[in-house]
């Protein structure tokens, strides 16, 4: 008797793992199948840009030059925009304005293209272009006149540089998985980038945005298990809330900026195990990101949680399940 007890609670114990393994590969696999869905439709978006410079005179000789008013650096501004057209901004610091415009009126026809991909996929917040002729394309519109100051450098940020040729030699698509803070107000998040090449020259970067509360709303909200996303370098992603408080973090809020895009004001190491005052916090983290580690017992004040982790393989991300 005594046998069949040991061995039921041995097959039990290994038919919750097997659950909780399957949950977390399920999670993965839908988070990534919708992240490659948004690789094709950038690099759709894209090929419309190529066919839009390899028309360029036909293009300019038909577009509506005066479908944006500015006012300084910036055109259709919230809250008193059109819905259905992109804020436009075209920094002070810009050498060239005539070609900028030049480029504003080539991509006209993007505002429609923008607000498509918004409809279609409800994860993007924002679609947008950026050049180094210091032009910027955002769709939805926004309140730019109190989020950005009239001289940036557009191509300083990382949504720009980071698919440069320089820092993207391979010229493909790229993830911005580092969780950053958005300078026009829509809190953490991370983004997907699409360097455009026309005749050997970068003529812009796309980018596609997901907040960091999209990742939680269509995604981690839809399963019963405490995920927590982490990044390679241990700073937090998204989580549900009891997950990120056994992880002994502080509760992830949705940072903005206040002020201009240079006011940042959250800080990093506060959600980073690595920094954790916990030292059974800061060891998981060492034993799953240095050590590959998969599983992980968490022991706080006499609780032990059991923490799957498995990383993902279109971002340099690890989710963690904790089990309680």
């Amino acid at each position: 008797m005594l046998l069949f007890i040991i061995s039921s609670c041995s097959q039990s114990q290994k038919s919750k793992s097997e659950d909780v393994e399957l949950e977390l590969q399920t999670f993965i696999s839908l988070l990534e199948y919708d992240f490659k869905v948004l690789e094709d439709e950038i690099k759709n978006l894209g090929n419309f840009v190529h066919y839009l410079f390899e028309n360029k005179e036909k293009i300019l000789s038909k577009a509506d030059k005066n479908k944006y008013k500015f006012r300084g650096a910036f055109s259709n501004v919230s809250p008193n925009s059109d819905p259905n057209l992109s804020t436009i901004y075209i920094s002070e610091t810009s050498e060239n304005k005539q070609e900028a415009l030049e480029l504003l009126y080539l991509t006209n026809s993007l505002d429609s293209a923008f607000r498509a991909i918004i409809d279609k996929h409800p994860v993007v917040s924002q679609v947008y272009f950026n050049s180094q002729l210091q032009i910027n394309r955002l769709y939805p519109p926004y309140d730019a006149f109190s989020m950005l100051d009239p001289d940036l450098d557009v191509t300083s940020f990382n949504f720009y540089y980071f698919a440069d040729e320089q820092h993207n030699p391979s010229k493909e698509t790229i993830w911005v998985d580092e969780t950053y803070v958005d300078p026009v107000g829509k809190g953490w998040m991370i983004s997907l980038l699409n360097p455009i090449y026309f005749e050997n020259d970068l003529k812009m970067v796309l980018a596609f945005d997901i907040t960091l509360n999209d990742i939680i709303e269509a995604y981690l909200d839809k399963f019963d298990s405490n995920f927590v996303i982490i990044d390679s370098t241990g700073k937090l992603v998204a989580g549900k809330a009891k997950g990120i408080e056994a992880l002994s973090l502080p509760p992830l809020k949705n940072h903005t900026y206040t002020q201009t895009i240079t006011s940042d004001s959250y800080r990093e190491e506060d959600f980073n195990l690595f920094s954790s005052k916990n030292r059974e916090v800061r060891k998981l983290a060492s034993q799953i990101i240095l050590s590959s580690e998969d599983e992980y017992i968490l022991r706080d004040s006499g609780v032990e949680i059991k923490v799957s982790a498995a990383k993902m393989s279109k971002l340099n991300w690890y989710v963690l399940d904790l089990t309680f």
